[in-house]
């Protein structure tokens, strides 16, 4: 019978310590798996502006060029706006011709800016005019569950 409860007791011990082991492993890949989908998501908000940025019809087309928001016409005459509010957690929202999508969820921060052709900083622009831009950098991080991914982009605009 004492042999039966020290079996007992060693079993039960051992199930513990595996348990907690297996709980460690489950939290670790949960983890890992948020990083890879913030990750994911931030490389693809990057690149999808990136390549906006280039459709730029001309220096002329870009209709609004803030510190969150870039709205300009592109080269087939569609009016594009990537934006985001400036509340931590809203989206990053891009607009094709007034139908607006999310590119990313739960952005932490957002800055777009604009340099001229001698790499000096370009004026934002806050109403259709002629714009010295030539090149657009971002900077875009994105939280979720304590878990914060940040990405640097830059684009030249392209003028036909």
């Amino acid at each position: 019978m004492i042999e039966l409860v020290i079996v007992i007791v060693l079993v039960s011990v051992a199930a513990l310590v595996f348990s907690k082991m297996f709980i460690e492993a489950v939290r670790s890949y949960e983890w890992v798996d948020v990083e890879k989908e913030k990750l994911q998501e931030a490389r693809y908000a990057q690149e999808r502006m990136t390549r906006e940025f280039r459709r730029v019809r001309d220096n002329v087309s870009i209709n609004a060029a803030t510190a969150t928001t870039f709205t300009f016409v592109d080269r087939d005459a569609a009016t594009i706006s990537i934006s985001w509010s400036g509340v931590k957690g809203a989206d990053l929202v891009y607009t094709k011709n007034g139908t607006a999508r999310v590119l990313a969820a739960g952005v932490d921060s957002l800055a777009f800016a604009y340099w001229k052709t001698n790499g000096t900083t370009a004026t934002p622009v806050v109403s259709p005019s002629t714009t010295d831009i030539w090149r657009i950098t971002t900077y875009l991080r994105l939280a979720k569950a304590g878990h914060t991914v940040e990405t640097v982009g830059a684009a030249y605009v392209r003028s036909l």
